[in-house]
């Protein structure tokens, strides 16, 4: 009697703990549905993205390449154009030059009251931001990880510096050196080709850190290189012949490699597509006429994911 007892008991027991097991697995389907369902992104295939954006040169590049005489140290790699220095720009080298003597007339100089060109090593040459444009192209595996496809234009990115002309009293010529500071001015575009992968770590449904990691190729295009005296420019990016100057023919375009790193955080709406805000920086190898130098570059990027409500050519899920 006693043993049937505890048999039955264990029969109980057995069926209390299957019952358990079957509700707790029953509650933990439950939960991991309604995960899902407040999982808002669940992101498989292409989706597509505009970059708006500040784009930070390294001085060191505009230092180097546009301080008015590195065209002692670098060529252009084109026959029809120089990188000139400022003296040579102004004719300083020619008892004959007709530049020298404008700039003479304009400023007030008087014959042996010039003593040097003294460069922007004190000033320096600087970038001032520029505008950053372009499309980002995502391909997503799942809502944490993605490949991704910048491209970028920076046009108009612009550096600037002072020099001066350094004069003293025509008639001891000694006394006190005068300074006069002129401008040194440059202008160059850059395009950004950028191929990554992307990690996204989700705060809630609504915002999540977006990890950033991949290589670069940076092309740079120089437009303008001059100094400005009075209401005058002169142009460094120049060849002379005779007394007139040319221009370049070619696009002065050069092409270097590197890799970037960028962390950011994304933000979700119902509609209208989502919002990232994301902090770059880059190593890149900056390649100007003869120039190379390989040094760090930031941006900071604000960029609209386009929402696959406005077509199908939009987003293509796999």
């Amino acid at each position: 009697m006693q043993a049937n007892t505890v048999k039955t008991a264990l029969r109980v027991i057995c069926l209390a703990v299957a019952g358990m097991a079957t509700v707790a697995q029953a509650q933990d389907w439950d939960d991991w549905d309604d995960l899902d369902d407040a999982y808002v992104p669940a992101r498989k295939g292409i989706e597509f993205a505009l970059n708006f954006g500040v784009y930070q040169g390294n001085h060191k590049a505009a230092n180097a390449f546009y301080n008015g005489y590195a065209g002692e140290y670098y060529d252009l790699g084109d026959n029809t154009a120089n990188l000139m220095t400022i003296e040579q720009r102004l004719g300083l080298d020619n008892p004959n030059s007709q530049v020298w003597s404008q700039v003479m007339s304009s400023t007030g100089l008087e014959a042996g009251e010039f003593k040097y060109i003294e460069y922007p090593g004190l000033y320096g040459m600087r970038y001032t931001p520029g505008t950053l444009m372009g499309l980002q192209t995502l391909l997503f595996i799942n809502p944490e990880s993605a490949f991704v496809l910048h491209v970028d234009a920076i046009n108009g990115l612009k550096s600037q510096g002072g020099w001066n002309i350094v004069s003293s009293d025509v008639d001891t010529g000694q006394g006190s050196e005068r300074r006069t500071t002129y401008g040194i001015f440059s202008e160059e575009n850059r395009f950004q080709l950028s191929l990554g992968y992307r990690s996204a770590a989700y705060i809630t449904d609504e915002i999540s850190w977006v990890f950033e990691l991949g290589g670069s190729m940076l092309a740079t295009q120089l437009e303008n290189n001059y100094v400005r005296i009075l209401n005058s420019n002169y142009q460094l990016l120049t060849a002379q012949v005779g007394n007139q100057f040319t221009g370049p023919t070619s696009s002065l375009t050069a092409t270097g490699f590197g890799a970037y790193a960028a962390l950011g955080v994304e933000l979700f709406f119902a509609e209208g597509g989502n919002l990232m805000l994301t902090v770059r920086g880059s190593r890149d190898q900056v390649k100007m006429g003869s120039y190379e130098a390989n040094l760090m570059h930031g941006a900071l990027y604000l960029t609209w994911v386009i929402p696959p409500q406005l077509g199908n050519f939009v987003r293509a899920k796999f």
